[in-house]
């Protein structure tokens, strides 16, 4: 069974139910998070969210893909910038605190 991938109004949806908020307050505040993070990470810092994970930048080195047939030509992908999330390992728990 294929698990169903939850979007952001899901998540914002489920958010209203926990915190009585309105559905925009909630989606404004989301925003301003995940733009506050992006405006970080955008300055070469890492962001850790306690009791969830951190976000770290990683420098992904030159190297150089084959794609399958019939487009086999080898692709040289330069060195680049890259997220990595990591969770923390108590994700799966943080529910049944709050």
């Amino acid at each position: 069974m294929k698990d169903k991938t939850l979007t952001s109004i899901d998540i914002l949806r489920k958010a209203k139910e926990r915190s009585g908020l309105s559905q925009e307050v909630l989606r404004q505040s989301l925003r301003a998070l995940l733009g506050a993070i992006s405006e970080v990470m955008d300055n070469g810092n890492n962001v850790a969210l306690d009791n969830f994970g951190s976000f770290e930048l990683r420098t992904v080195k030159e190297h150089t893909v084959t794609p399958p047939p019939p487009n086999n030509t080898p692709v040289v992908v330069p060195e680049h910038q890259a997220v990595k999330f990591r969770p923390y390992k108590n994700l799966l728990f943080y529910h049944m605190k709050y």
